[in-house]
């Protein structure tokens, strides 16, 4: 149902078990081929290098990019990366404060994944956000 909703639609009634596992993992692992920061942001070894590197080529416009299938911010998806580290969330956040209230096609902010998928990088976020207040003031 996912990939007839960004339209590719599949005839699985004649082919194998394996087949269709083989189709639906290859375009699980482009579907995101047009975001690639997305990607990395959800890489399972993403490290604070791994953030710097890519907005040091890419430039900080990056980390506003949004997707074009769930409206999400690499700040979404680092923040629902359970293998990320508050200081690699912390990064992301430092490039600019705002990109964490912005909201996904759910009406989701990335604090809302990070509740969910990772305690670590909730506190990251909360103490970014508390950082920046109090050095604003």
């Amino acid at each position: 149902q996912i990939a007839k909703a960004f339209g590719v639609e599949y005839n699985l009634s004649n082919i194998t078990e394996q087949e269709r596992s083989r189709r639906v993992n290859e375009w699980l692992i482009h579907h995101m081929d047009e975001v690639p920061f997305h990607r990395l942001c959800y890489n399972s070894s993403i490290k604070t290098k791994h953030i710097n590197d890519y907005l040091a080529e890419n430039g900080t416009d990056a980390a506003f990019t949004i997707d074009p299938y769930h409206a999400m911010t690499p700040l979404h998806m680092l923040s629902m990366n359970p293998h990320a580290t508050a200081d690699t969330i912390a990064a992301l956040l430092d490039v600019n404060m705002e990109v964490a209230f912005c909201l996904d096609n759910q009406g989701k902010m990335s604090m809302d994944y990070a509740r969910d998928y990772n305690a670590d990088g909730l506190v990251g976020i909360v103490n970014g956000l508390c950082n920046h207040r109090h050095a604003a003031d």
